[in-house]
């Protein structure tokens, strides 16, 4: 963890010294070099201390944590950011989303060991800041406007409207867009669960997570399928038909 030189900041005293003490009591290599209650001092902070790891409380008095970005240049945010937040299930599904770290409070020492752990081996490639905007974008609007996967090649963001479908491939994910284009991503199908929270992804089957806008027929013969924009058709399980039946029921004349 050497190299890690860290700002901590919540408006929340007790929040602080929580952090603090498992930071000084079990990984005593990394540096913490100040503490800040506001996001004014904050910027300040960062500003004279130039840490390279923040632990940020997602809510400030007057602002969102994310806010802090707002204050700096481009070139400026060369620090990587760990969110801290009480249980806020669409504050999770936003950094989720956004392929961005959080941590739940009450802190816990497992959870601080693998953002530092994820924190460290940042530090040893380019930081790339999309996924905070991404971030951003999502959580000042009620359903996501960029999507962030991590892919071999890099950071993918993407808006939720130019996505086909998700399909499983063993412990890999194909990604298929609009545009006949297609990505592999080393994550299994399980772990983009995050997306039906979103209402915009619907699972079909143990297979397919497809793109509810671009459903164009719900077909009920020879078991079920799902017929999409670009022609492809997908069974569906009898359970999830009815699922998705129930779904467009509220809005089907």
């Amino acid at each position: 963890m050497l190299g890690l030189k860290v700002l901590i900041v919540d408006d929340e005293t007790h929040a602080r010294a929580a952090i603090r003490g498992i930071l000084e009591t079990n990984f005593p290599e990394v540096e913490i070099c100040g503490e800040a209650n506001s996001l004014p001092e904050a910027v300040k902070a960062i500003k004279k201390l130039a840490p390279n790891l923040i632990f940020l409380d997602i809510e400030m008095p007057g602002y969102l944590g994310i806010d802090l970005l707002d204050f700096f240049e481009n070139d400026e945010i060369k620090f990587q950011i760990v969110f801290v937040t009480a249980y806020n299930e669409y504050a999770i599904k936003a950094f989720e989303l956004a392929a961005v770290d959080y941590l739940l409070k009450p802190t816990r020492k497992e959870q601080l060991e693998r953002a530092l752990k994820r924190a460290y081996e940042n530090t040893q490639h380019q930081l790339d800041q999309r996924n905070y905007f991404a971030l951003k974008e999502n959580l000042e609007s009620r359903e996501p406007r960029q999507l962030a996967f991590q892919t071999s090649e890099g950071l993918l963001l993407t808006s939720p409207t130019e996505i086909l479908y998700l399909k499983a491939d063993s412990s890999y994910t194909h990604l298929f867009f609009n545009s006949g284009n297609r990505i592999t991503i080393s994550k299994t199908l399980q772990e983009f669960n995050a997306l039906e929270q979103t209402g915009l992804f619907f699972r079909i089957n143990r297979s397919y997570l497809i793109n509810v806008l671009q459903i164009e027929k719900i077909r009920k013969k020879d078991g079920g399928s799902v017929l999409l924009k670009n022609g492809e058709e997908l069974s569906i399980s009898m359970e999830k038909r009815q699922q998705l039946f129930d779904r467009f029921s509220q809005i089907t004349f």
